[in-house]
């Protein structure tokens, strides 16, 4: 059966031990860190998650989202649970607590966007894009905006979107064609935007679009970009609504997955719109907005994976076909060794991609909240392991479905069980703000070559730290500290040869920068991977009361060492031997 039960042990585990309590402790907001504070708000969150927002997953899928008007129809059992997650404050845990927030690090409240991203992945996108909206409009909007829509986007009663490409433009924004006329203190929005997650429906009170625009008289390309935030009902100032602003979906896109979302074709004629930021500064002020949203594609990868992975395994261990060596009779398919290396491939990734995406989201908030002398190696930090979270979660997200689908043979294949829902849900990550190809062009460019590899080395070094820190104490431990270092010695000889090589190979970068990105997330992955060895160890020696939980994870972390980390090999080898060939061939052989 498709059921969904958030697996709150494995997120809290990731928190306390591997971004580790003094980081959580460290945010000033976060002083009094509990973890029977976390262990009592994760399981309510489940609860709803689990309880209330699953159920509508495979009906939203089947229903579909339609738009008659200016009306879009929602799946049943929608509006329900988006009240019962406003109603239980659950999206102000980490927004600003002068607008309704309680002001949690943003790493508290990760885990909770993974519970309902994995709950119902169409629905939850509603609010991932709303808490970065917030973000955005709280970092660079004047004092009146703030005050008229911060507290409502904040509680749950507005919602927000993110309104940045258009049909001619795709994710090249310097052809955007939207312009805005100054009105006034407004200004005239017109336009049309594609792709636009929930541009429009009746979930919630009012919806505020933040797009991106053209002033009359602003230069070309990315540099000639405002933002503004344009309202579906204007709000008056006291607080009220108004009439509908010159804002609607014209159309909805038809998509391979994620049919219990509404993707919008918006269309802007004349529309009121208010100025986020300085004229011209648009995107640098749309990146706040777009950077939180890619930590939130790598979340919920893991969250659309951890629910494939849940449902193969309960799958396993029900379907009755076959036998093994040591049994006459027939067997559940978990008796099977390919099905076992297919769920240990999955889990062991699925582990490992949520550890890395609670530490790139704790850089962020450390970035945010630290003192001066730490701020810049945190945002250094958190800027590296921005691309590379996401670009590497999304991209396993896409085997882990598919085996999923595998596990379950033929009916995977058929809509029947679930489980091809969610491999054509999760093929947007890799698309959604941004491509894989441009997380990679963006790692290897801005955040590697740009700063000499610093950056990277800095990362690295405190990799070779961690591993002559550990407590060697048992043989699978010194086992995978090896591996680790051996594979580590082999991204440093990458980094030198990329740094010699590219001032003179014109396409190198470009030819590399996926192979980049997926080694240096395979290597991270392998390196929490080893700390999480440690860990269990540590705690199984202990004779903890979780001894099944830590042995588990003791299985599963060596499963990622010796069996995912070695790709690091296959994608330096690929980095070194391949990038010439990626441009030999004349356009016309194609």
């Amino acid at each position: 059966m498709d059921q969904f039960l958030p697996p709150v042990k494995d997120m809290i585990f990731a928190l306390e031990e591997i971004v580790g309590k003094g980081n959580l402790k460290s945010n000033p907001h976060f002083e009094e860190f509990d973890s029977d504070f976390l262990e009592t708000i994760y399981e309510s969150a489940s609860e709803i998650a689990s309880e209330i927002i699953a159920p509508t997953n495979k009906n939203g899928d089947e229903q579909g989202v339609s738009l008659s008007g200016n009306k879009v129809t929602v799946p049943d059992g929608y509006a329900e649970a988006y009240n019962a997650y406003v109603e239980g404050g659950w999206p102000t845990l980490s927004c600003n607590p002068n607008y309704g927030g309680q002001g949690m690090p943003t790493t508290i409240s990760m885990p909770i966007n993974e519970m309902v991203m994995g709950a119902n992945f169409s629905w939850a996108h509603l609010v991932l894009l709303t808490n970065s909206a917030i973000r955005a409009i709280d970092a660079h909007a004047n004092k009146e905006l703030k005050d008229l829509y911060l507290e409502k986007l904040v509680t749950g009663h507005y919602s927000g979107t993110m309104n940045l490409t258009e049909p001619q433009a795709g994710s090249d924004l310097s052809v955007l064609n939207t312009v805005a006329e100054p009105n006034g203190d407004s200004f005239k929005i017109s336009g049309q935007k594609i792709f636009i997650t929930w541009g429009e429906h009746e979930l919630s009170e009012n919806i505020i679009h933040l797009v991106l625009a053209r002033l009359p008289d602003a230069p070309e390309g990315v540099k000639g970009i405002s933002l503004f935030l344009v309202p579906k009902f204007h709000v008056n100032k006291d607080g009220t609504l108004g009439e509908r602003n010159d804002v609607k979906a014209i159309s909805l896109e038809h998509k391979l997955g994620i049919h219990g979302c509404a993707t919008c074709v918006m269309s802007f004629e004349d529309a009121t719109g208010y100025l986020v930021g300085n004229p011209n500064e648009g995107l640098a002020c749309m990146f706040t907005m777009m950077n939180d949203a890619r930590i939130g594609v790598a979340c919920e990868s893991v969250a659309i994976a951890e629910r494939a992975y849940q449902q193969a395994l309960s799958y396993a261990k029900e379907r009755v076909q076959g036998t093994v060596h040591s049994e006459s009779k027939r067997v559940t398919i978990i008796h099977h060794p390919d099905v076992r290396r297919m769920l240990l491939t999955m889990r062991s990734q699925i582990e490992v991609m949520r550890a890395l995406v609670y530490v790139a989201t704790a850089e962020m908030d450390l970035s945010d909240l630290s003192e001066t002398d730490k701020k810049l190696s945190h945002k250094i930090k958190a800027d590296l392991l921005t691309p590379i979270t996401k670009g590497w979660c999304s991209e396993i997200c896409q085997e882990i479905t598919s085996l999923g689908i595998q596990i379950h043979g033929g009916m995977g294949y058929v809509e029947e069980t679930g489980a091809a829902q969610h491999y054509r849900d999760s093929r947007i990550t890799t698309i959604y703000e941004g491509t894989t190809a441009i997380q990679a062009n963006d790692l290897i460019g801005r955040k590697f070559i740009k700063d000499k590899g610093q950056g990277l080395l800095a990362l690295i070094s405190e990799m070779k730290n961690s591993v002559d820190d550990f407590d060697l104490i048992d043989d699978d431990l010194e086992t995978a500290s090896q591996e680790l270092h051996n594979q580590i010695e082999r991204t440093e000889n990458i980094i030198t040869f990329i740094l010699s090589e590219e001032k003179h190979r014109e396409y190198l970068s470009g030819a590399v920068s996926f192979y980049f990105l997926m080694m240096l997330g395979t290597l991270i992955g392998g390196w929490l991977a080893v700390r999480s060895i440690e860990i269990s160890l540590k705690a199984l020696q202990s004779d903890s009361i979780d001894s099944d939980f830590y042995e588990a994870k003791l299985i599963s972390s060596k499963f990622f060492v010796l069996s995912i980390l070695p790709k690091v090999n296959f994608y330096a080898d690929s980095i070194e031997k391949g990038a010439d060939l990626v441009m030999e061939m004349k356009e016309e052989l194609f």
